[in-house]
């Protein structure tokens, strides 16, 4: 005969019998490695070039041109590669005046005086062109200043000589 057992508890009158888990000792394989518990980041040049390009434009932004040179300069010094240097570059010159309008447009009337004289458009031109500018430049001066690329062949100044015809074709093995 079934036994009903009363409890006040609703959910644990409908839950059912409590699951039971039995655990096995066992060796852990040789092959088998477990992950360490620190973080590693990875270092994206990318990402980490087109923060420098848009942080240093925003600092510098009362410079018009002088900005978008100089933030292209360290963010293409720091891609290294021309393609990633005017990726980033293209990133830069949309995020960083889409931002100055931002902070315009919830700013003050008084407060736009910053680009009468060469108005918010002409500012944006002078901008582009020098963060293009200086993007080239960095990604150029990158290898002379950082020690070459080391993906980069080594070139020797003098064409490889003929080996000797009675030279074997590898080293011998010794016992």
């Amino acid at each position: 005969m079934a036994q009903h057992i009363m409890t006040q508890d609703p959910e644990k009158a409908l839950s059912g019998p409590e699951t039971r888990y039995e655990y096995v000792r066992r060796e852990i394989p040789p092959d088998l490695t477990f992950k360490p518990d620190t973080i590693n980041p990875v270092h994206n040049r990318f990402i980490v070039s087109t923060v420098v390009m848009v942080l240093t434009s925003l600092a510098l932004f009362f410079l018009p041109l002088f900005n978008g040179l100089l933030a292209g300069a360290f963010g293409g010094f720091h891609a290294r590669r021309m393609s990633r240097a005017l990726a980033a570059a293209a990133f830069a010159s949309v995020a960083v005046p889409a931002t100055l309008a931002f902070l315009l447009f919830i700013g003050t009337a008084t407060q736009s005086h910053l680009f009468w004289g060469l108005g918010f458009w002409g500012y944006t031109a002078l901008y582009v062109i020098g963060m293009f500018i200086g993007a080239a430049t960095g990604a150029v001066s990158s290898p002379f200043w950082a020690g070459g690329d080391s993906r980069a062949p080594a070139f020797l100044s003098a064409p490889p000589g003929r080996a000797p015809i009675a030279a074997p074709p590898s080293r011998p093995t010794t016992p």
